[in-house]
């Protein structure tokens, strides 16, 4: 690193905002067109996700009339949402890989420099990777649930509007079930975490009943987690399944509706719902970060600056 390319942090976010979010902004700021572009390609894909069950209903429609329009226009439709999902992925991997990059190594030799214990610098370095996972990950289903919520909800308004009321009786349920998650995953993801920082040192002493020990503990944060998200997965599948078997049994009983009609109204309460189940997940990874961010927050240097 050299001095030609440091960028000191904004002073007025750090006071303004929690260390956590210190660090988000500080690391959107520097690479905020890479990451923009790729929120670009994901973006342009979900519409075109919004559009598909409508085009394979359009298909089902003409197909069942013997035409082949609606198919071509499907055909189309997929083709380019392969195309723009590809890209993405692409953009992806090289945008937040760098990324990574320069923070592990900003983190460590600033940490190593402080003669702070290679047992920790070496936890960190591995936790900064959520750092990063949170803008290639966590946003990215921040979108995919509002594309998949807002937009079902909108097409679903065009089609049949007590599907949207329908629809919408799910929210309290999901923002319940949320809150419960959240609390848990916050208690059990600092736990896990204040046992995974002494792991290198405790593999350095070899002592037999300790590390037997730290990988128990380890084990039993990770079942706890394991088991509030089972309890999480089998709550909103019962909601799932309770919210398309209305939509079913409604479309399925109105006069002169058409298999494409059928397909298409499913497809999106299927998307809606499919979002909803996602926010409990969300919220344990959002809890997760706020963790590890109290973590790096006093460990980051306060100027650092991304290879160019």
């Amino acid at each position: 690193m050299t001095a030609a390319t440091t960028r000191a942090l904004p002073q007025s976010s750090i006071a303004a905002l929690s260390a956590s979010n210190w660090m988000m902004w500080s690391i959107f700021s520097a690479y905020r067109w890479r990451i923009l572009a790729t929120y670009a390609l994901f973006n342009l894909e979900n519409l075109l996700r919004l559009a598909q069950p409508l085009v394979l209903g359009w298909a089902i429609h003409d197909l069942l009339r013997s035409s082949m329009y609606g198919l071509a226009i499907f055909f189309g439709q997929h083709v380019l949402y392969m195309a723009l999902g590809a890209a993405r992925r692409l953009n992806d991997t090289r945008c937040f890989t760098r990324i990574h990059a320069d923070l592990a190594t900003g983190l460590v030799l600033d940490q190593r420099h402080r003669q702070v214990e290679v047992s920790r610098v070496a936890a960190r370095s591995a936790l900064s990777r959520e750092i990063v996972d949170f803008f290639e990950r966590d946003v990215a289903i921040v979108l995919y649930i509002l594309y998949s919520v807002i937009g079902a909800l909108v097409m679903l308004w065009w089609a049949d509007w007590v599907l949207v009321l329908w629809c919408l009786a799910l929210v309290p349920p999901a923002y319940l079930l949320s809150r419960w998650t959240g609390r848990q995953s916050l208690l059990l993801n600092g736990r896990l975490n204040d046992q995974l920082e002494h792991e290198v040192e405790i593999i350095e002493r070899a002592q037999p009943a300790e590390v037997r020990g730290h990988f128990d503990l380890v084990r039993r944060w990770r079942i706890m987690l394991s088991d509030r998200d089972a309890w999480s997965f089998g709550i909103l599948e019962l909601l799932i399944y309770v919210a398309m078997a209305a939509a079913l049994v409604r479309t399925c009983a109105r006069p002169g509706v058409d298999a494409g009609t059928i397909f298409a109204v499913l497809g999106y309460v299927l998307m809606y719902v499919s979002g909803i189940a996602n926010v409990p997940l969300l919220v344990q990874q959002f809890n997760r970060l706020r963790d590890i961010g109290s973590r790096l927050r006093s460990e980051l240097p306060r100027a650092w600056e991304p290879h160019t």
